[in-house]
C-alpha cells in the first residue's frame, strides 16, 4: 500500500508520533488476515469431508484438494498459496513480521478471495 499503507501515522487518524497507530494497524490487518485464510480453509474442508473428497496431507494440502476437484483453478490456487505460507508466519512468527510485509500480503491474497467465494458458490450451485 506504499505511502497510504495500513497503520499510517496521519493527522485524520490522530496523529500518533509514537507509533501506536502503526502497531494498531498491522496488528489490525495481521488479524483480519490471519482470520480470512482460516476461513478459507475452514470452508475447504466443509466441503471436502461433505462431498467426500481426498483426505487432505496437511493444512497447507487442503486447497490444494480443492484445486485437484476443480472446485477452484489452477491459477487461483498458484497466486493463494503464498497465503498458507504466510499463515504459518502469522502464527508461529508473527513478532518477526514487519508492517510492510503484513500490507504487501494483504494486498497479495485479500483480492483473491472473492474469486474464491464465487468458485465455492458456482460449484455448490448456491446463488
Amino acid at each position: 500500500m506504499g505511502e497510504s499503507g495500513i497503520g499510517q501515522n496521519t493527522a485524520s487518524n490522530g496523529g500518533n508520533a509514537g507509533g501506536e497507530d502503526v502497531l494498531t494497524g498491522k496488528l489490525a490487518a495481521e488479524r483480519a488476515l490471519h482470520v480470512a485464510i482460516e476461513c478459507t480453509t475452514d470452508a475447504a474442508n466443509l466441503v471436502i469431508d461433505q462431498l467426500v473428497m481426498r483426505e487432505p496431507g496437511g493444512y497447507a494440502d487442503i486447497l490444494r484438494v480443492l484445486m485437484e476437484e476443480n472446485v477452484v483453478t489452477k491459477n487461483w490456487f498458484a497466486k493463494f498459496e503464498g497465503a498458507l505460507a504466510f499463515r504459518d508466519r502469522l502464527v508461529h512468527h508473527y513478532a518477526e513480521l514487519t508492517a510492510d510485509e503484513v500490507n504487501q500480503a494483504v494486498e497479495a491474497y485479500a483480492g483473491l478471495l472473492p474469486e474464491y467465494t464465487a468458485a465455492l458458490r458456482s460449484y455448490l450451485d448456491i446463488v
